[in-house]
């Protein structure tokens, strides 16, 4: 599973094709602060105002101030960035307290 990409400046949602496995992909990052979460789905808002909803697994890969955790320690009002592969649920969850 691809570790977050580098990304340079400010950003709050990120399309990039990759190969992952000799198979190519698309991964799909956003970025915001939650203002609606459950065991199954977060909801952001982006710095543009727009709100994504992102769907959770029990395989998500949740990490929160870098100590990994799980979806039930997200909290509305943080700060966070997911990463979904090929329009999927999100396979990484990070996310910083306030």
């Amino acid at each position: 599973m691809p570790q977050f990409p580098r990304l340079s400046g400010p950003w709050y949602h990120v399309t990039i094709n990759q190969t992952i496995r000799r198979t190519p992909h698309t991964l799909i990052l956003d970025h915001g602060r939650i203002v609606q979460v459950s065991p199954l789905q977060l909801t952001l808002r982006e710095p543009d105002a727009s709100l994504v909803v992102i769907p959770l697994t029990q395989s998500t890969i949740v990490v929160v101030d870098n100590v990994p955790s799980t979806v039930l320690d997200l909290k509305r009002r943080m700060d966070t960035q997911t990463m979904r592969i090929d329009g999927g649920a999100a396979v990484r969850v990070r996310a910083t307290s306030f």
